[in-house]
This record gives structure tokens, sequence and C-alpha cells, in this order.
């Protein structure tokens, strides 16, 4: 396709009804986030294509991937050594594809488990990083000189529209993941601003005007600028053309350096927002967590069972994110002949069963108000506050941390006691749970308040007027710092940027407070200078000695504080000067009452 002729695609579509968007960054952000995906929580995401008939990787690493993989020698040669014991040296990647058959798939089935498991949405890959398309997509094989599309090559079917309108058919939105990047085409290769023309913009208008989905999923774009790919030209097109465009949400995987601050919402992988430019996500957007089942997105059968989540933990990773105001796209990798795992399905009902009682505390819902729970997690609703408990009570008597508002009334969702006890008063409530017992993988409690939840989630001094700081305690500001759960214990991880910090809301009594940090370093990162501060007051400190691993903590004295008057603020930790790869973990930070 000629310049002009793309140039008459894209204006070969009337224009919805609505706003219009400019090609810019300041205009698409304009477009609001559909309330419903605010409100969904919980999707599933799919990865099915013709690296699903090899299905094999490394199990630290992604089986869709094989192709890269076996082109790469990587992981010492696992998947080359594999693909040539298993289908010969001279197998091309391309031969896999008649082998991809789905003759076993049901999308009516597949539409009914997602219905089962409580998912609002799906996104299933349109087309991976090997280019081939889960629909009749005559530039994927116009590029390539041979079939490469699954109405074509493999199923013979349009697997995008007949998935697509089995979901719809179960209440469920459709949405589409597409590749930017494409391995082995030769026009990607030779001539990528001609392959954006030709091919990636073209089957992009395809997929919105064909398949109207409600959710558009990029991915493939880290390695090059949001100019190359032509990201704000394409999407003002998308919204401005698609016929669903104000129930559109789109992601922020647009270009390099660009996660998190574009989009309708931030993505993030395995907790990894991924962003090259260093950045932290927008607070104004939602997040959006995507990971599998197991470790692999594709199915990979070189996953042993330890590597798949538990039914627990599947159910308590919807919560956690929600929590924090996020949703969860977990991901399921169907086998080549169309059937989904039995165990992926077992781990999708377990969180159904769990939302079918305990739905409200998650759907519709908003991030909840505490910093931590040590019993578990938390979720609003305008004046509803749902306590998600991992860990049942001593005594059957929960006492909340920092609640002010008062409570009208309690239960357990599903429970068997009705209006449950309440005494205490503000910051010291207690919910007596005589007659109820723990649910499976979390009680919720349900409190109804006189008001919007509000908590006071300042640290409070122990007995002796010292403070213990906890990891789980902290704000954390940076596009990559975050709370993490290695060598048993949380700690401040992923500290790699200089700019990222941490903050404790604390009340501190007048006094004199020595002050020590317990961290790990790995040999190669050590050099790093911290700071804590306090108002005008700034304790600085070399951490100059590697630990011996990021896994094995030392104590070292920082100075001393000196609180002349009674004061409320945020305790502040902070880099001066990183010369390796990462500042620290941090494990706790004390501040020892001395008078």
């Amino acid at each position: 396709m000629s310049a002009p002729l793309l140039t008459l695609a894209l204006l070969a579509l009337p224009t919805v009804q609505g706003p219009q968007y400019e090609a810019s960054w300041e205009s698409l952000d304009e477009h609001e986030t559909p309330q419903w995906f605010r409100d969904a929580k919980f999707g599933v995401f799919i990865h099915w294509g013709v690296y699903s008939v090899p299905a094999y990787c490394d199990t630290s690493t992604y089986s869709e991937w094989y192709q890269a993989w076996v082109d790469w020698n990587s992981h010492d040669g696992l998947e080359r050594k594999f693909h040539e014991e298993n289908y010969g040296a001279d197998f091309e990647y391309r031969e896999f594809a008649p082998m991809f058959r789905a003759e076993l798939w049901d999308p009516a089935e597949w539409a009914k488990i997602f219905r089962r498991a409580g998912a609002r949405y799906i996104v299933i890959t349109s087309k991976h990083h090997d280019g081939y398309c889960l629909w009749p997509s005559e530039e994927a094989s116009a590029a390539r000189g041979y079939a490469w599309h699954s109405e074509a090559v493999g199923p013979k079917r349009d697997l995008l529209g007949e998935l697509f309108e089995a979901c719809r058919g179960e209440g469920i939105r459709p949405g589409i993941y597409y590749s930017f990047l494409e391995w082995h085409n030769p026009l990607y290769d030779e001539d990528k601003p001609r392959y954006v023309e030709e091919v990636m913009v073209p089957q992009i208008q395809d997929l919105i005007t064909r398949y109207k989905p409600d959710v558009f999923w990029p991915d493939g774009e880290w390695d090059h600028p949001d100019t190359l790919w032509r990201s704000q030209e394409v999407l003002a097109w998308i919204y401005n053309n698609a016929p669903n465009s104000a129930e559109l949400a789109v992601n922020d995987r647009w270009g390099k350096g660009l996660r998190g601050q574009v989009g309708d919402y931030s993505t993030t992988e395995y907790g990894d927002l991924g962003n090259s430019s260093g950045e932290g996500m927008r607070e104004q957007r939602p997040f959006e967590e995507c990971r599998g089942i197991g470790h692999s997105f594709a199915f990979n059968r070189n996953e042993g069972y330890d590597i798949y989540q538990s039914r627990t933990e599947s159910v308590r990773e919807l919560i956690d994110l929600v929590s924090k105001g996020g949703s969860l796209l977990l991901d399921v990798g169907p086998t080549a002949d169309g059937r989904i795992p039995l165990i992926m399905v077992d781990r999708l009902f377990a969180i159904g069963r769990w939302l079918e009682t305990n739905g409200e505390a998650i759907y519709g819902t908003t991030k909840g108000p505490f910093e931590s729970l040590d019993f578990g997690r938390a979720t609003t609703k305008g004046e509803t506050l749902y306590l998600h408990l991992y860990d049942w009570p001593a005594g059957d008597a929960l006492t909340i941390p920092g609640l002010v508002t008062p409570i009208r009334s309690a239960r357990v969702l599903g429970g068997r006691s009705g209006a449950l006890k309440v005494t205490g008063a503000k910051r010291e409530w207690t919910i007596h749970l005589d007659g109820e017992h723990p649910k499976e993988h979390a009680t919720v409690l349900r409190l109804d308040l006189v008001g919007e939840p509000e908590v006071d989630t300042s640290v409070r001094p122990d007995g002796g007027g010292s403070y213990v700081l906890k990891p789980s305690q902290a704000k954390l500001t940076g596009g990559g710092i975050r709370l993490e759960e290695r060598g048993g214990g949380e700690n401040i991880g992923y500290w790699l940027d200089a700019q990222d910090h941490a903050a404790w809301e604390l009340k501190l009594a007048p006094g004199r407070y020595a002050v020590d940090v317990l961290y790990a370093i790995a040999a190669g990162s050590e050099g790093s200078v911290i700071s804590v501060s306090w108002g005008e007051q700034r304790l600085a400190a070399s951490l100059s000695q590697a630990t011996g691993s990021w896994d094995s903590y030392q104590r070292l004295p920082l100075g001393f504080l000196r609180v002349e008057e009674e004061g409320a603020g945020d305790l502040m930790l902070e880099c001066l000067e990183q010369p390796g790869l990462a500042v620290m973990n941090c494990r706790e930070l004390r501040l020892i009452r001395l008078d």
C-alpha cells in the first residue's frame, strides 16, 4: 500500500459522534478511561498461536518467545537443542503453522469458563511477535510471501471472530492484544517505516473496525520511539473512528519509555512497569497487572506443578491488586488443539467460586485506605469498607488499626451471624466475630460506615517510644522501587533509580532518636549514599560495604535526630549517590528513643 492510499484509508471511515482527538499526547490524554474498565477488576489474558505447538522453553521465561530463543540459542541452548532433537535442525518455525489446528477448540466452552471465573473481559493475542494472525489478515501473508494467518493455514478459521461472538454471548467484553514488532518479517527487518505503513496501520484499522474490541492492548513497542510507530496518529484514528470509542480502553504501550505515561490505563507485568524512561505511573489512571497462572504466558510443557499458582494464591493476587487500585489480567495458555489446561481452569473456577460470595468487595470498588494491614487487605465502595481477612484474629476479635470513621454495622459476606458486635472508638474499633469461621482463601468483612472511610495512617511508637518502620508501611515513589517478598520477609527492592524514594508518615514525640537501617547489597552495587530526613534535619551515610547478597542483611547506624516539639510529617529515605546497579534492599528503618 502506498502512502497516498494509506492516507485515503485513514480518511475513508466516517468518524463517530463525540469528542475529536488530535494526534498529540495532550489531546489523546483527554480520552476518559471507560467506567466499565475501572469497575471490572478481573480479566483473562489468552496467549495462543503457532508457538503453542512446540510449547516449550526455560521455566524462567515465556514460551511465546520460542522462535527467538531458538534463533538466539538462549538459556544455554535449551530451546535449540529441544527443537533440533524433536523437529530437526532444518525445521523452520513457519512449518509449525499447519500443526496449529485447534481441532478440539470450542469457543463457546471457553466463554463459559471465563464467565464462571467471574472475568468481566478477555484479551487475546491477535498477533504476537512471530507475526502470525488469528484473523484473516491479507497484510500478514503479503509481507512474507506465504500464508501466515489462521484462515489460510492451520485452523482455517477466523479465531478472533468466533471467540468474540461467544464471549459477547456470555456478557464478557472481548479485547485484542497486538504486537508492533515482528520477527522474520523481511519488511520489518529492512524498512520499519514501510512496515508500519503497509502492515501495522492497516492491521490495526482492520481489527478496530471489524471486531469493535472493548480493549486494545498493543505490545512490542519498547525498542523504538512512538514516532516510528506513528502512535499518536494511530491512536487518534482509533479514538475518532472506533464505533465504541467511549467504551474502548487502550493501554500504555505506545513507544519506548511511555509506559505509565499515556493511554487509558497503565500496565505492569509481574509487578514491573517496564518503563525505560524511569517515570512512574500516573495516579489519575488505573493500572492493570498481567501475569500467568504458571510463569509463561503461552503454554509451556516444561513447567511443573509447583510453578503454578495455588487456588488461594490466585484469589489473593486479585484481592491484593484491587486493594491497591488495580486490576488483574490473569493469563491462560491454551494447547495447540484448543484446550485450556485443566489446572488453569481449576484456578479460574476457584476465583469464580470466591467471587460468587464476595464479588461486591471486588467489582466497582476502589483502593483500600490503609498503607498496610497485618491480617489482609481492604477495598472500599462509597461508605462501605471491605476487609479481606487472610489471617483469622486471635480470640475471634479483630481490631482495625487507624480507622477514624464510626461504624454503623458489620457482617461477614456469606456468614452465619448477621450483624456483628462492634466495640471501641476511633483508631481502636474492634469487630467481634463470635459464631463465624474462616472462609476458603479469604474471609470478607463488610463494614458500613457513617461516611467515607478516613484512616490515620501514621506509624505509632511502641511502648518505649521507639519506631520500627516496615517496608509495607512506606509510601514508595518512582518508576522501579517497590515492595517485594524475598528471603523470608518483606523489603523495599528494585531501587534502581536514585530519584526513587520512600516515606513513612509519623507523629514524633520530643526526644532524641538513634536511627539505623537494616539493608542488603550484593557485591558490585555497594557505595550508594543514602539519607534520612525529618524536617530540616538530614542524616547521610555511605553503604560502602556489600553484605554478601541481596538477601544478606546488616544493620548500619545512620546517626541521631533531635525532635524539639511534637509534630507529624513524613520521614524521608532517599538516595544521594548511586554508583552501582541498585541502591539497596531495605528491610527495616528504626528510630530508637534515647531520652
